[in-house]
């Protein structure tokens, strides 16, 4: 039988605000702030939120399935079994009462061919491996030539983030071998490294220091009918900053290997043209230009993004001040205060270091309300 398998505040980059009001019972009652603004009769406490990017400032006035393929060949099922149990399925003209189950889970084989005797899931099972995004593409580009790389000529190509901060997961070269007749081409021992971007002179300015490892070839590297695209994987993570440029630098520890060119704008979160050459090892780079770049494919995983501080909840008790917010797990945080909010130096309020766990930190600050005027901030410490 043939085998079958189913298969607040920081003053800078974002800010929002907000006003809150309240007004004291005669009592001195603890009562809540609600989200808005209202103007009491009397003696007033106005809380105005600033949220940036690491500080929070408050200010207070007054008194404040896989599917299987068979091929369309004549094959017997010559064993099987239907044991009871289950229910009826009826279609076609014809019923079925009971279920089918496997009689022995043990693999059945014969003349070339085997059967596993056992059901597999559709559904569960272990999920497909999804490849991370490129984040940077121009394999189906044009070619407009190569350079070649060596042990003392290194060539380096261009890529930038965006906004995005991102996991570096591979990096692939198109490689060539310069024999294009078919038959393997000469070995090279290849390097590749990750370059800092000199914002200056937009040239490569100095390793990363990251290791990067060849995936599923080993050193020296031979290449099959002369070009074939290669990867490299990091051998620890390895974050790409957001807004940031980045050099990616091949050379070569014995022999030669050359590099596609290609005039074709990339795609992908991190595309950039530019290719750079250094004749000395890495010591001087020349940029050609900032209209090519060379053939290759980035993949990386998308880094999420913090929250933003913000302010979770107000309320007074007496003369004290409580409120609330996110604090990241494993980060620290301080409570400051100035009685202006233009000028004067920021004062840490005794007792409020805070180390976050992930959840909203509740911060009380005594006799707050005692104050003619007085602003408090959230530091996110480095």
């Amino acid at each position: 039988m043939k085998q079958i398998t189913p298969h607040a505040g920081i003053f800078g980059e974002r800010s929002a605000a907000f006003t809150l009001g309240c007004h004291p019972d005669a009592g001195g009652q603890s009562r809540s702030i609600p989200l808005g603004f209202f103007q009491p009769p009397t003696s007033s406490v106005h809380l105005a939120q600033i949220v940036m990017k690491s500080f929070l400032i408050l200010g207070l006035a007054g008194t404040f399935l896989a599917a299987a393929t068979v091929s369309a060949q004549n094959y017997d099922i010559d064993s099987f079994a239907i044991d009871s149990g289950g229910g009826t399925s009826t279609g076609n003209g014809f019923t079925v009462s009971g279920s089918i189950r496997v009689l022995a889970a043990a693999p059945m084989s014969g003349g070339g061919y085997a059967v596993s005797g056992e059901f597999q899931s559709l559904i569960g099972g272990v999920p497909p491996t999804v490849a991370a995004p490129a984040i940077f593409d121009n394999t189906g580009g044009t070619e407009n030539g190569y350079e070649e790389a060596t042990a003392n000529t290194w060539l380096a190509n261009k890529f930038c983030l965006g906004p995005q901060t991102y996991q570096l997961d591979s990096v692939s070269l198109l490689l060539n071998s310069q024999d294009f007749s078919g038959a393997p081409g000469p070995p090279a021992a290849v390097r590749l490294q990750i370059y800092s971007n000199d914002p200056v002179s937009g040239k490569p300015s100095a390793s990363t220091g990251l290791i990067m490892n060849l995936s599923g070839l080993t050193n020296p590297i031979t290449l099959l009918g002369g070009q074939q695209l290669v990867m490299w994987t990091p051998a620890t993570p390895f974050t790409l900053a957001a807004n940031t440029c980045y050099w990616v630098v091949l050379s070569t520890d014995a022999g030669y290997i050359g590099e596609i060119d290609s005039f074709t704008m990339p795609t992908g979160d991190a595309a950039a043209l530019g290719r750079g050459i250094s004749g000395n090892a890495g010591a001087a780079w020349f940029v050609f230009d900032n209209e090519s770049n060379r053939k290759m494919l980035i993949q990386g995983t998308a880094v999420p993004t913090p929250p933003g501080l913000s302010i979770a909840g107000v309320s007074i008790s007496g003369n004290a001040l409580r409120f609330s917010f996110l604090a990241l797990a494993g980060q620290s945080y301080i409570i400051e205060s100035r009685a202006d909010l233009v000028t004067g130096a920021w004062v840490t309020v005794p007792g409020t270091t805070i180390t976050g766990t992930g959840t909203a930190a509740q911060v009380t600050i005594p006799n707050a309300l005692t104050q003619p005027q007085q602003f408090y901030r959230v530091k996110q410490l480095p």
